[in-house]
């Protein structure tokens, strides 16, 4: 038997709801930062254009963690669903 649960079979999983609830998580993490350390000495809350994705911004840093979180969510459950493709596929050659 093969691995059923390859990337390609769960692209869209972990395309779309994987991706935005690492981003949800990834937003908590950026505003419970802030609500730490401050807001900090940003010149700019940069919500316009691609100052929003600037790191060194109020609204770029929460993006970048958004980013950074939905990709990390995404490759941990793909390693996970591909140990369980494995691990159903062994159970699958035993004959339960």
């Amino acid at each position: 038997m093969e691995n059923k649960l390859t990337v390609g079979k769960i692209f869209w999983v972990l395309l779309i709801p994987a991706f935005t609830v690492g981003m949800g998580n990834g937003s908590v993490f950026g505003a419970a930062v802030m609500c730490a350390v401050g807001r900090g000495p940003y010149e700019s809350w940069g919500g316009w254009g691609a100052e929003g994705y600037d790191p060194t911004t109020f609204s770029g840093f929460i993006n970048w963690m958004m980013i950074l979180f939905g990709v990390a969510f995404s490759i941990i459950l793909a390693l996970a669903l591909k140990k369980h493709g494995e691990i159903e596929m062994q159970r699958d050659n035993t004959g339960w």
